[in-house]
């Protein structure tokens, strides 16, 4: 089982940071042509904007799925690391915990959202609304799956 899930985590992160690139490329692209057709051509796009918008709304919530994976999230630690070890492992814990709950509520929460936003329409692009909603449940539901992969080494008296 620990094994099933460390591969499809370590997989699905591969693939998310695949995808995260060619977001950010997509950012950087739509605003650099944002920015050459109304300052040098002095023509707007009409998509652009949306577009850059969207990519990196995308982008954040999938690298919060990369950062939870590589357990790069920003923390301040001073108090824990002040404990003895025995009680860090505890807290280490019971802070996964709280996040796995956190995120749980946040994917539900997401759905419900991406559901609602379903008949609305961008005013550019004119696509649903949903899809962009839908980055924070496939974001959401990765980082569930790489903060329940990151809770077996302390449960087994492991370091992480």
């Amino acid at each position: 089982m620990r094994v099933a899930l460390e591969t499809l985590s370590a997989r699905l992160n591969w693939v998310a940071e695949q995808l995260l690139a060619i977001l950010i490329a997509v950012t950087v692209v739509a605003v650099t042509a944002q920015v050459i057709f109304r300052y040098g051509i002095e023509s707007s796009l009409t998509w652009s904007e949306e577009v850059a918008r969207y990519s990196f709304i995308w982008s954040i919530f999938i690298g919060t799925s990369v950062a939870a994976r590589r357990n790069q999230h920003i923390v301040v630690d001073i108090f824990v690391k002040a404990m003895p070890s025995y009680l860090q492992r505890w807290l280490g814990v019971a802070n996964l915990a709280v996040c796995i709950a956190f995120f749980s509520l946040f994917v539900y929460v997401s759905i419900l959202l991406v559901q609602n936003a379903i008949p609305q329409k961008s005013s550019s692009l004119e696509i649903s609304i949903a899809w962009v909603y839908l980055s924070a449940v496939l974001g959401g539901g990765l980082t569930v799956l790489h903060i329940v992969n990151a809770l077996f080494p302390p449960l087994q008296g492991k370091r992480t």
